[in-house]
């Protein structure tokens, strides 16, 4: 149930708010702030997948502030070394913003989406739709006191999860793999996932083998290949992974090859999961209505935000199609998976990174600590505390523009 009270002592409204609320029509969130902010951690380097080695992570976070002095948090998918475009796109769409209604959350998607450049990357519209997209569905559930899932309209109150690790490292066997899974389920996850893609493939083979003796025959296996696999190789492959009990298989080819995956997906062996990085809602409907995807994956901090995650799980859910929600950053990110998780019959189960956890600490204990391999979104707004930014390090501010500063 929607809880409609007022915002706790921390963001008071004013009298005067509060009346034109009341007032048929005289009532409107302006926006009076936006502020951009980067995440940036050295990584040591040890750690690494099919296709990269991580040595740091920078991720943009949006800050969005109304005149009454109500936040919202949101965080974009970025290539990391483009970073400043997806600042300097953010920037541009600000003066949109400022002045701007903050409930009219369809309405600034609309025109951050819309906001294109020939001098910028496709991919950054839509991480900069998203991010802001984010911040102004938690800017308006902390408003109500609500979390965001009992915004939209719960349908659950905890969510299933996965959680995501497995990363090859320097030094790093199958023996110290196998302890790291176990660790994962011990922490209450029933389901774990793990890369392959970068060895040989009886290497990767002997991984998944130890993965699967030490976590047992009950906890779900998930693999990542990182679309490193090709057309050729991948069927026996999937095959030997199904005797080892692996359940689904994770960009086993690229999302452009649909009758790849189309050819993969109909062996029925494993769950094929296809679509962490992309965007476009003509290739997510070429997948679905091709038959390409056992399970549609998306990023809400890529796809569109919340709004348009939403309606993407809609439309896999029209195809009988189940959705997971992917996550390899930071907690707002974990944080919007998980609300709209609970939201969202659709989504079969939201990612939780063991080695891209950053900032996690900063989320309540029910929305870390699996239950019954599920997480409780039962926050306001995102989850996340209203202020986070101000005591961390490795968070600085880029710039902030005000109502009548930005031009």
């Amino acid at each position: 149930m929607l809880r409609a009270h007022l915002p706790d002592a921390a963001s008071p409204l004013s009298y005067e708010t509060v009346t034109a609320m009341v007032a048929p029509g005289g009532y409107r969130l302006e926006i009076a702030e936006v502020a951009a902010y980067e995440f940036r951690r050295t990584l040591d380097g040890r750690h690494f997948g099919p296709n990269a080695r991580w040595t740091e992570r920078r991720i943009p976070i949006v800050r969005i502030t109304t005149r009454d002095g109500q936040t919202g948090m949101g965080e974009g998918w970025c290539e990391q070394e483009a970073i400043s475009l997806f600042f300097d796109q953010l920037r541009s769409l600000a003066p949109y913003l400022l002045g701007g209604d903050a409930r009219l959350i369809e309405q600034h998607w609309q025109t951050a989406w819309s906001l294109q450049s020939a001098e910028t990357p496709d991919w950054i519209p839509p991480a900069v739709t998203s991010a802001v997209d984010i911040a102004l569905w938690d800017l308006r559930a902390r408003g109500f006191g609500a979390s965001v899932h009992e915004l939209l309209g719960p349908q659950r109150d905890a969510v299933p999860v996965y959680a995501s690790g497995g990363l090859y490292a320097n030094g790093k066997g199958p023996a110290e793999l196998a302890a790291e899974m176990q660790g994962l389920v011990e922490r209450g996850f029933y389901a774990v996932k793990l890369k392959i893609g970068r060895m040989e493939r009886d290497a990767d083979l002997a991984r998944v083998a130890a993965v699967r003796e030490a976590v047992g025959p009950q906890v779900e296996i998930l693999v990542d290949a990182g679309e490193c696999l090709t057309t050729g190789e991948a069927p026996a492959m999937i095959r030997r992974l199904a005797e080892l009990g692996v359940t689904a298989i994770q960009a086993p080819l690229p999302v452009t090859d649909v009758p790849g995956l189309l050819m993969l997906n109909r062996t029925g062996r494993l769950r094929v999961l296809v679509g962490e990085s992309e965007w476009r809602v003509a290739r997510f409907r070429e997948l679905l209505r091709a038959g390409a995807v056992g399970v549609l994956q998306l990023n809400p901090g890529l796809c569109g935000g919340i709004t348009q995650t939403l309606k993407l799980a809609a439309l896999a859910e029209a195809h009988d199609v189940p959705v997971c929600l992917q996550n390899h950053s930071t907690a707002v990110l974990l944080a919007a998976c998980l609300q709209i998780g609970a939201a969202r019959g659709a989504v079969a189960a939201v990612e939780v990174h063991g080695f891209h956890d950053h900032l996690h600490e900063l989320l309540p204990t029910q929305m870390l600590q699996p239950r019954d391999g599920c997480l409780a979104p039962d926050a306001p707004g995102l989850g996340l505390p209203e202020r986070m930014q101000a005591s961390r390090g490795d968070i600085r501010l880029i710039w902030r523009l005000r109502a009548g500063e930005a031009g």
